[in-house]
């Protein structure tokens, strides 16, 4: 499509160039470039072989529109309140503003569904309600700013050919377990699908007619669930080199900080946010029972997804990372995460499996046995107010065969 130049007006926000994207005019052609810049009512985009255009907003589709005025948005918000690891932990992080949600699309006949905050889209096959919307714009803003605020300097940012966040959320269950979720999961995040799931049972939301609203008192698991997915997805170039444990308890982590439908986490308090957790996880029992620690650090992707369908075993699992990871951020060494953020400074280049057991080794293990190390998590925790003990090792069943 032949794009005529224009005048590029004043007040123009500028961004860094973004990948190669596929933008549709009012007429329905197509073409692929990449976002530069905005004004007031025409955008810049960048061709393949360089080549730059100034294109009016009004001869865009709703979904480009929509999509100029996220990245505006992204732009400010990023001069308020800039989205860079913090060098001690934070107490709170909340958003400076409510995050603006657009409309991208509403199709009743395709059941499709989009909306987009500045960092994320979230697809539905029903009309979500401007509360749920709003709800969910909040809760994907305010847990991007505090993975990218967190002292371990993660960078979120989306995936590879991605220039936007995406979520899938399913009216039923079963059309959730088609795209090819794991049985017995409340929500998941696929890499290769490049979108977290959820299944809306797994939400705080209910529908009314074929509108989705939020229930009148959403309990904090349903919060929950969406923030551990998030955390994931904002953590995917990470997923390939961490391991399980840690992809899991990292996520944990996250989920069990004290969150507002504000957009606020509260990391005030945490020792007393830790022994909820504990308790949630052991059920109420007094005493949370850890998964042996060899085989924790150790257990890989097949053993932990089969765990799922196991009574009682997937809270061990995901409670045992949960813990472990609180305990290398804010109770080993000399509590400031150090050691954890050592070996994710290591991990980021490793090339081979060897690699990543050895930066486990140095930063996580340094010279202790995994009986040393059980015995000061036990300590660690007990001084702040929680009991841990341990299973025989075998409770997620033989490690995989070496190929």
């Amino acid at each position: 499509m032949k794009i005529p130049l224009l005048v590029l007006l004043t007040a123009t926000t500028v961004l860094a160039q973004g990948s190669l994207r596929t933008w549709t005019s009012t007429d329905g052609r197509k073409i692929e470039a990449a976002f530069v810049s905005t004004t007031v009512d025409a955008v810049k985009i960048r061709m393949a072989n360089g080549s730059t255009f100034d294109v009016p907003l009004a001869r865009l589709s709703p979904e480009d529109q929509a999509f100029v005025k996220t990245q505006t948005s992204a732009a400010l918000n990023a001069e308020v309140s800039p989205s860079r690891a913090l060098k001690e932990w934070p107490r709170t992080v909340s958003l400076a503003d409510k995050p603006e949600v657009v409309v991208v699309r509403e199709d009743d006949e395709k059941k499709e569904f989009i909306y987009r905050s500045p960092h994320y889209e979230f697809v539905c096959d029903s009309k979500l309600g401007s509360n749920v919307v709003r709800e969910f714009g909040r809760m994907f803003e305010a847990t991007y700013e505090l993975n990218c605020q967190l002292p371990l300097n993660l960078k979120p940012a989306p995936e590879r050919l991605r220039e936007i966040f995406q979520a899938r959320l399913f009216t039923n269950k079963s059309d959730y377990m088609d795209a090819g979720a794991i049985e017995g999961s409340a929500g998941v995040y696929m890499s290769g699908k490049k979108a977290l799931m959820v299944p809306l049972s797994s939400l705080g939301v209910r529908m009314v007619g074929t509108r989705v609203t939020l229930e009148q008192n959403p309990n904090a698991q349903d919060n929950g669930t969406l923030i551990h997915e998030i955390t994931h997805q904002m953590m995917n170039h990470w997923l390939p080199v961490l391991p399980t444990w840690f992809i899991e308890g990292s996520a944990e982590y996250v989920e069990m900080l004290e969150y507002n439908s504000n957009g606020k986490f509260s990391l005030i308090g945490l020792n007393r946010q830790v022994k909820a957790y504990a308790e949630n996880m052991s059920r109420g029992n007094k005493t949370f029972t850890m998964i042996d620690l060899e085989e924790l650090m150790t257990i890989d992707g097949r053993r932990w997804a089969e765990a799922l369908g196991k009574d009682g075993m997937a809270t061990e699992n995901y409670g045992s990372a949960g813990l472990m990871t609180y305990f290398f951020y804010h109770l080993d060494g000399k509590g400031d995460a150090a050691n954890m953020i050592g070996f994710l400074r290591e991990v980021e280049n490793v090339k081979t499996d060897a690699e990543s057991e050895n930066a486990v080794k140095k930063h996580l293990l340094r010279e202790r046995s995994y009986s040393q190390l059980a015995d000061e998590v036990r300590k660690a925790f007990r001084k702040e107010g929680v009991t841990i003990e341990f299973f025989p090792p075998g409770k997620n069943g033989p490690k995989s065969s070496a190929p």
